[in-house]
């Protein structure tokens, strides 16, 4: 199989080969030339990702071979040497008389290719082109210069030529990336009068003053709804590629959003026959104040910018498995195409040449293998507690999405790119790793009774629930879900019985680890205001700091400023945040990480079906040395059950997993006890199925 694509064309230097369309139209297939003066945009994105794409071959090679194999490089000449044809109106041809067939700029058409089940009474496609004629009218409307050409897949790729069809997946992002301009065609989206006047009302080109805590006018709200509605349940939301043509035309950027030749277009039927075109920005804008915009609607992925200024600051990268995500949720009639498109939307440098795909697991598998290969280790993080994933007919360590939730699929945290040096093989059924060993789950202990008794001297009467701040009302889909506040007292309690048995420098420890990997990348973010200090609980943070040091209190003597009355009053608020539920967990476990007697919490475990009749004297728990770095937001522990070894090497089932907070330095208590018999954690290299 080779590694370069490889295609050869034969094209003037510098003008277009030109051919008739039919009776109206003309079709240019462009120099090279042409191509690198209007593709430089999206070529130097590309040549940026080459680093990533040698370091991603370099750690599949070492990992899967096999698979290694499934992907050839693209560069710029690959693209450059890949066949590009744009389409003009007969009118256009007489533009280039004095500059020859060299083409100025080009439109892309984002659209769906027709169903049986799509067409209405009376539709009918005009001439050559595969929509109707007002559809083809507001395209060639949106030209402003004769040579801007127009670029449609059906129009522009020979879909007779497996290998033209190739090629041009593995060049798309180049394409819609580089263009002047997205048209969007939403050919199944029928607006009335007082719709199209609700775009007009709320343009965005008009508005004078932004302020987040503004919503619509009540007889507004109605029609809003119905606006909404009507607008994401066009096929197009629905489909892989639409998702993939919109996000790598990087509609977020400055380019987009501050010029409005760049701004991309939606397309829709009006009334009585008329067409609507309606710019991005102004789109988002109104579908953004509909009161029912719900966060799992259909074209949820395109309204969440997924790829702002932050993932491009240096030495970070945005989430190959969030792009994963967001194809998994859409129809392709090509599985394997799923593939082609993360790596598109990732703007990596290499293509998809493997074989077709039979299971999503499949698709699952090669995605995350190449999210571990750039550096990101959220797959590690990941556990699905229904039965496990299945490849070749057995059970594997890979696991599926933990949830079905939009936002939590989608809003995977940017990372930057480890080395991964901790992994020394995967295949579909098991992954060979560095892991570090930690005190048996039969050996973890909870706070008893005496402990938890303390916390009334904290808090007299139920705890209290202290609520999210956000910049304006939260709409039903983004409320955080609730306990019974007596369910609430008993978990909280549990959690701050623990930190009072293990004294003022673990408090300290687990403090600054939530402020830093949990508070501010998490809560401290989009509709939710910075988390600030609930007044009410200023008592409680005396008395806490008071049971933590009680002698220094007694004598009048200052808290370190590590963890003083304030950082206390902040742990608090966080505690008693309902958003903590998912860390403080149903039941919080002591770990004991050193020799010291250094602890650590356990919380929020979860097993899968291979656990159900299991026993938890032979559970032993470990954390991938890969994620020892990673903070306390991700599931970091590994529950495994002993498998069956071979050639001697130690094997395991991975059955469960759990969050790990308030962690010291687990590879340096791991080095510096190695050897020795009273050590309580260890590293070892192992092999973890499913």
């Amino acid at each position: 199989m080779p590694t370069e694509l490889e295609y050869e064309i034969d094209v003037p230097f510098r003008d277009a080969n030109y051919e008739p369309l039919g009776d109206a139209l003309f079709r240019l297939t462009l120099s090279e030339e042409n191509k690198a003066e209007i593709f430089e945009y999206g070529l130097s994105r590309l040549s940026q990702s080459q680093q990533e794409a040698s370091k991603i071959f370099q750690n599949l090679a070492r990992w899967d071979p096999t698979t290694r194999l499934m992907f050839a490089s693209r560069s710029s000449s690959t693209v450059l040497n890949t066949p590009f044809r744009l389409v003009f109106p007969n009118a256009d041809l007489s533009s280039f008389d004095e500059t020859g067939l060299y083409v100025r700029q080009y439109m892309v058409v984002s659209y769906c290719w027709h169903s049986k089940d799509f067409f209405p009474d009376g539709y009918e496609r005009h001439g050559d082109w595969p929509i109707s004629k007002p559809f083809v009218d507001a395209i060639i409307g949106e030209k402003n210069h004769a040579r801007v050409g127009i670029w449609m897949d059906q129009l522009c790729i020979n879909q007779e030529s497996p290998i033209d069809k190739q090629k041009s997946v593995a060049a798309m992002d180049v394409i819609y990336r580089s263009c002047l301009r997205l048209l969007v065609l939403l050919e199944d989206v029928y607006l009335d009068e007082t719709e199209v006047k609700l775009f007009e009302k709320y343009d965005l080109c008009k508005v004078t003053k932004y302020n987040r805590a503004w919503t619509p006018p009540v007889e507004d709200q109605a029609p809003l709804n119905g606006l909404l509605a009507k607008i994401v349940a066009a096929r197009w939301w629905q489909r892989a590629w639409c998702l993939h043509e919109f996000s790598v035309n990087e509609p977020w950027s400055d380019k987009r959003q501050c010029n409005e030749i760049h701004n991309a277009t939606f397309i829709m039927n009006g009334p009585l026959g008329s067409i609507v075109r309606v710019k991005w920005w102004t789109l988002f804008h109104v579908a953004g104040m509909a009161p029912n915009l719900a966060t799992d609607c259909p074209g949820m992925e395109i309204f969440m910018p997924v790829d702002n200024y932050k993932d491009r600051e240096p030495g970070w990268r945005s989430s190959l498995i969030a792009r994963h995500n967001h194809a998994s949720r859409k129809g392709c009639l090509l599985l394997a195409d799923k593939i082609s498109i993360m790596i598109n939307m990732c703007g990596i440098g290499f293509a998809y040449q493997g074989p077709a795909l039979g299971s999503t697991d499949e698709v699952l598998y090669i995605s995350t293998l190449l999210a571990l290969a750039a550096g990101e280790t959220y797959p590690l993080t990941l556990f699905d507690n229904r039965i496990p994933a299945r490849l070749l007919e057995t059970t594997s360590w890979l696991q599926r999405r933990l949830t079905d939730d939009l936002q939590h699929e989608l809003f995977v945290s940017r990372f930057r790119p480890r080395s991964m040096s901790g992994i020394h093989r995967i295949s579909m059924q098991y992954i060979e790793l560095d892991m570090v060993f930690l005190p048996a789950p039969a050996r973890w202990t909870k706070a008893a009774d005496t402990d938890i008794s303390i916390t009334y001297r904290i808090f007299p009467e139920t705890i209290p629930t202290t609520r999210s701040a956000t910049h304006r009302p939260l709409q039903a889909s983004f409320e955080t879900v609730s306990h019974p506040y007596e369910i609430l007292d008993e978990l909280r309690r549990n959690f701050l019985a623990g930190c009072i048995k293990n004294g003022y420098s673990f408090t300290a420890r687990l403090w600054a680890q939530l402020e830093r990997d949990v508070v501010g990348p998490n809560y401290n973010q989009g509709l939710y205001k910075d988390l600030s200090s609930n007044p009410v609980l200023l008592p409680a943070a005396q008395r806490l700091i008071a049971q933590l040091l009680p002698v220094s209190t007694l004598l009048g003597v200052l808290s370190p400023p590590s963890f003083a009355v304030k950082d206390a009053q902040l742990f608090l608020t966080w505690l008693t945040d309902p958003r903590s539920v998912y860390y403080i967990g149903t039941e919080t476990n002591c770990i004991q990480c050193s020799i010291d007697g250094e602890v650590a919490f356990s919380s929020s475990a979860m097993f899968n079906e291979n656990f159900k009749s299991g026993s938890v004297e032979e559970l032993r728990a470990a954390v991938p040395t890969d994620l020892l770095d990673e903070g306390c937001m991700p599931i970091r522990i590994w529950l495994l059950c002993p498998g069956e070894s071979e050639d001697g090497t130690e094997r395991w089932r991975l059955v469960g997993k759990t969050l790990l907070l308030g962690d010291s330095d687990l590879r340096k208590e791991a080095n510096e006890s190695k050897g020795r018999e009273d050590a309580v954690v260890e590293i070892r290299r192992v092999v973890v199925g499913g």
